[in-house]
């Protein structure tokens, strides 16, 4: 299987959007992960959605797996440093290499320091930032925690 991530246009919004109604789905299940962005119809919506088009310090990109679309990242520079805002991989898509991939690839585009959040409770989001970080970082990896449901990780790439 081959992988690749392309930045989104905006025309490619509302294939993000049906792309968000999972994850937020799959996040609302976990501690302080209750999104109560859903419209009158129950479509979950994400309200800095439209900001990655309008802002300069952000970057939408839709995730590739033998050129079926496998997911989403949602990029944005923060002050000093990068974050990944919001990263989603299809079921059909996890452990096979995408995120290393792709993720990877958003690093090229991105070089400097990162911070990336995740819920505590959530063991492969966990697992995956972290062996990214070993396998990317440049130098020092600083762990810790965000808040009481969440925990970060800081490096280099």
């Amino acid at each position: 299987m081959t992988f690749a991530v392309k930045s989104a246009n905006i025309e490619e919004k509302p294939i993000i959007l049906d792309l968000i109604q999972p994850y937020l789905a799959e996040l609302s299940r976990f501690p302080d992960e209750d999104p109560d962005y859903k419209d009158e119809n129950g479509i979950y919506q994400y309200p800095y959605l439209d900001h990655y088009w309008r802002e300069k310090e952000r970057f939408p990109y839709l995730l590739y797996g033998d050129d079926k679309i496998a997911g989403f990242a949602l990029v944005r520079q923060d002050g000093d440093h990068w974050e990944m805002s919001e990263f989603y991989a299809s079921p059909q898509f996890r452990r096979r290499g995408l995120a290393m991939t792709c993720v990877g690839e958003i690093f090229k585009e991105h070089p400097g320091e990162w911070r990336i959040s995740f819920n505590k409770y959530i063991n492969p989001s966990r697992q995956l930032w972290k062996k990214l970080a070993l396998t990317l970082a440049q130098g020092k990896i600083e762990e810790g925690e965000s808040d009481k449901n969440h925990d970060f990780i800081r490096f280099t790439v």
